[in-house]
């Protein structure tokens, strides 16, 4: 009997480190390719088309945040989870097989945002009805946030490949790599992961949600957008900066790499100590790297990268615990990715066209991070 259970056991270790392995790869390919794209886009494209593949793709990440989420919160997370996998396979397709054809273009990068906007949400409800009853679930569900870092490198990886082999021009057949991972992750996922859930009774989970909990949608956008707007200004305002394209290219890889590293220490913090102490500590560290980024680059660097692993690695165990059931799949990817325009676009942007200092720009993001920290409970 005690082998049996022991077994038994063995057998359920083995599934759940499964589902997330295959989770974090899933959101890895996903990120993979939307980067890929937006970094292809003001290479490859004439500049008002690369604009426009930018732009797509972060109104499909809303788009699919909704689209996705009614499906996993009204049908099955599973489901969900397929059509994302197959909304990014035929994405690659159209790349790989109608590259010069504006129209499959657009289309094309709609559906990558679509399928972004609701994979995030869903790889990570996923991972944590996994593992419901562990000790480390919050520095758990912190590994699916390292497919941000590791999806950036991959594709900052393959450009450079491309460039230095001088086969730029063979960009499209970089998305095969797309197809293959997104199969292989999801077979994996399907033959994993036992959904416990009962689906959603409410007719529109979004509307239902932001009726009875729009405070709880509110809070997790405002502790959003200080990590999507640090994000963004450390990773690609930072090139508009004075000086050569190598040396910024080189502190934002050096930037990345440390949060292979950053972004577990801050999620097993976040396990032991709190996540609210953590999503603190990062916006204190935010403040300060934006003070310093114009007048020292390694260091202002450095500190926005550290602040992003504090913001972010709490945040996949933090959207999960802030909603209810019947809607998480939906609430969870619609504040992201609408936090993520609000935060992401808005502050390079306004940087860009400004001559504000970095820290007069994002001192009116962390403030509401902070008040947001203050309201903030969690159901479970």
């Amino acid at each position: 009997m005690y082998y049996l259970k022991s077994r038994f056991q063995c057998f359920l270790f083995v599934r759940r480190n499964l589902v997330l392995f295959s989770s974090v790869l899933l959101t890895i390919t996903e990120w993979y390719t939307f980067f890929l794209v937006s970094q292809l886009s003001f290479i490859i494209f004439p500049i008002r088309l690369g604009i426009i593949v930018f732009i797509l793709g972060f109104i499909g990440r809303v788009m699919g945040s909704i689209i996705f989420g009614y499906v996993g919160d009204k049908i099955s997370g599973r489901l969900s989870i397929t059509l994302v996998t197959i909304s990014i396979i035929i994405s690659s397709f159209l790349l790989i097989f109608l590259a010069n054809n504006y129209y499959a273009l657009i289309i094309s990068r709609t559906l990558q945002g679509l399928s972004l906007g609701g994979e995030w949400g869903g790889a990570s409800i996923i991972v944590s009805e996994s593992f419901t009853n562990s000790k480390l679930r919050i520095f758990i569900l912190s590994l699916v946030q390292l497919a941000v870092p590791i999806g950036l490198i991959i594709s900052t990886s393959v450009i450079f490949l491309l460039s230095l082999f001088s086969i730029i021009k063979l960009w499209n057949y970089s998305f095969l790599l797309t197809i293959i991972l997104s199969v292989i992750s999801t077979t994996l996922i399907l033959s994993n992961f036992e959904e416990r859930r009962v689906t959603s009774l409410v007719k529109i989970p979004l509307v239902d949600a932001i009726r009875k909990e729009w405070k709880n949608v509110l809070i997790a956008i405002g502790i959003k957008v200080s990590e999507s707007s640090n994000f963004y200004i450390f990773t690609s305002y930072v090139f508009s900066q004075s000086v050569s394209t190598n040396l910024i290219s080189s502190v934002v890889l050096i930037s990345i790499l440390t949060q292979l590293i950053t972004m577990p220490f801050f999620g097993y913090l976040a396990n032991s100590i709190g996540r609210k102490i953590i999503l603190t500590l990062g916006l204190i560290i935010f403040a300060l790297g934006s003070l310093f980024l114009k007048s020292d680059l390694l260091l202002g660097e450095l500190l926005l990268s550290i602040s992003d692993s504090a913001l972010y690695s709490p945040q996949s165990s933090l959207f999960v615990d802030l909603f209810d059931k019947k809607y998480r799949y939906t609430t969870t990817n619609f504040s992201y990715q609408l936090a993520s325009i609000i935060g992401g676009s808005l502050s390079p942007s306004l940087l860009a066209l400004t001559h504000l200092q970095v820290i007069q720009i994002v001192i009116p993001y962390i403030l509401a991070s902070f008040i947001c920290l203050l309201l903030i409970g969690y159901r479970n």
